[in-house]
Order: structure tokens, then sequence, then C-alpha cells
């Protein structure tokens, strides 16, 4: 299908079989279990410092060269836990928030909240568009356990309205992505996706990173690592 440069570009999505090796996929394995307590995750990771150090790792890795922003900063990192018994869906949507040092007067900006004692804001799409999530896996992921359903190429298509997002994956299809452990997916912000419930035993992992320009135009800033 071409490099993951290009699948980038022309779908908004592309899989790496193997980020990480699989031994060391156990021992994150054992790091994260209970992190998430009786909810389905959490997104305060990156403060850690083995998380952050994985992080930073990513940002080296010969495979992601081209694909992530010029000199890529590590933002965020979440842990996504689905099983039979912590167990959701999500509808189909895009990623339209990122997480800030503080608020700012602009009007480019919108969507202000606060997740987690986090500010996040919903900036142009110009900022989405440099922004790349890496969703490190750490099981075996597929259409039984969670895998995320996507539409193709709707990165392109600029922030859309939920009816908008409705008629485009009519119109494309979308496509379930499998992902093998220590394997990872990358996606665009913007790219629609959605995921059903797990309807198997195996639990579905994902160490979803977010990484973005040092740079944030607007007045915004990353919010500082709590190192």
């Amino acid at each position: 299908m071409g490099s993951l440069s290009t699948q980038l570009f022309e779908v908004g999505y592309a899989v790496v079989p193997m980020l990480i090796p699989a031994e060391e996929i156990d021992e994150l394995r054992d790091r994260v279990d209970g992190l998430a307590g009786q909810s389905a995750g959490t997104r305060r990771l990156i403060d850690n410092p083995w998380c952050w150090n994985l992080a930073k790792r990513i940002c080296r890795d010969e495979q992601l060269q081209g694909v992530l922003p010029v000199d890529p900063t590590p933002v965020q990192c979440t842990l996504f836990v689905k099983s039979i018994r912590k167990n959701w869906l999500v509808s189909l949507h895009q990623d339209l928030s990122i997480p800030v040092a503080e608020r700012v007067d602009a009007p480019e900006c919108s969507g202000w909240s606060e997740k987690e004692g986090e500010v996040f804001v919903q900036p142009p799409t110009s900022v989405l568009r440099n922004i790349l999530a890496v969703r490190l896996h750490l099981d075996d992921c597929d259409e039984r356990n969670g895998a995320l359903h996507v539409v193709p190429d709707s990165h392109r298509l600029g922030r859309l309205t939920s009816s908008d997002a409705l008629r485009e994956r009519d119109k494309r299809g979308e496509i379930a992505v499998k992902v093998s452990k220590g394997g990872a997916m990358l996606m665009r912000p913007l790219l629609l996706h959605a995921s059903s419930k797990a309807a198997t035993d195996s639990a579905r992992r994902v160490l979803h990173f977010v990484f973005g320009p040092a740079k944030l135009p607007h007045r915004l800033r990353w919010r500082p690592r709590n190192a």
C-alpha cells in the first residue's frame, strides 16, 4: 500500500506491524494493569517517567521518521482498557481537542473544556493536521475485541458535523483496523473513527500517544509535563 507517509496522506491511517518487541509489551502490560481502576482508561500517563521515556523512544524510531511532526513533542498518552468486564462502544467521531497549558483569548480556538485537571481546546484544523496519534497495542486486536473502524480518506474533509460524518461513512464505507500485539496504528485526528463493544474475553489494552509540533500558533502552549 506504499510508505507510511503515503498511507497517512491518502487514507489517514497506517499500521506498523511491530513497534515494540513482545517481551517489552509484557512488561508494559504488567505496569499498566490496574492503572485505569474501574474506568475505561486514564489520560495522564505522559507525566510518568516510564511513559515519557517510551514516548521519546517512539519519536526516535526509524520506522516513524518522516511521518511524525517536525521536532515531535509527546503531548498526551491515554490508556484505553476494553474487555467484557470494561466494555463500551464509541460512536463515529473525530478527535478535535488537544491538551494545552492554559486558556487563551483567540477567536480561532473553541470548545474549551477541562478533563482530569487538564485544559483542552479545539484548535483550527490547520493545527490538527500537524498532529499524529500513535496507538501502541498491548494485545492482539481485531473486530472481536474492539478494533477501531475508520472511514478512509475522511481526514481531508475538515471538521464534520454528526450528520456529515454519517453521510461520509455511508459514501466511503468503513474498515476495521487489525493490529497485532506490539504493533501500532498511526492516525490523523480528523480521521472519522468508531469502535464496537468487545465480544470476547480477550482484553484490548492500548496506549494512545499524541505527538504534536514543538510550537503552536495562536499563543497556545502545550501543558508542561509534571516530571
